[in-house]
């Protein structure tokens, strides 16, 4: 049974920040004008750039940033799936915690109910027996 959430560590919390930043078209848009600048500038300058073709450099660094982000999405990622499980769970604690709730309200509503009709059936004998009484003082 979940406790808590334990607080985020450095890692985790930095595997968030990564996969926000990574996550959106911001980054994309950034990331597509600088691979786009880079071969442009290469291609450009030919052989004498700092890259030329075919970009070595370039894949270099790509690859880098996919070995480094790949793991930091899976760890948060993880790290979510454990929040949500435990909200679910929570949730899940929750509902029970309501079905027991309404099955009680429902045993006091039968009970009440029982207690209603048994004082209104006393109540139909005692009328009954007074209009008894009436009838038989009647001549």
């Amino acid at each position: 049974m979940w406790q808590s959430i334990a607080p985020r560590t450095l890692g985790q919390r930095l595997a968030d920040k990564i996969t926000t930043i990574i996550g959106t078209w911001t980054f994309i848009i950034i990331q597509t004008i600088i691979i786009l600048g880079w071969t442009g500038y290469n291609l450009l300058i030919g052989k004498n750039g700092f890259d030329p073709y075919p970009f070595i450099l370039l894949n270099l660094f790509l690859s880098f940033q996919a070995a480094y982000t790949a793991p930091a999405i899976m760890m948060s990622q993880k790290r979510k799936g454990e929040v949500d499980h435990y909200r679910a769970e929570i949730a899940s604690n929750v509902n029970v915690k309501a079905d027991l709730e309404i099955y009680a309200l429902h045993d006091k509503i039968g009970h009440l109910e029982g207690d209603v009709v048994s004082a209104i059936k006393q109540q139909l004998v005692i009328i009954s027996q007074q209009l008894e009484e009436l009838k038989q003082k009647q001549p």
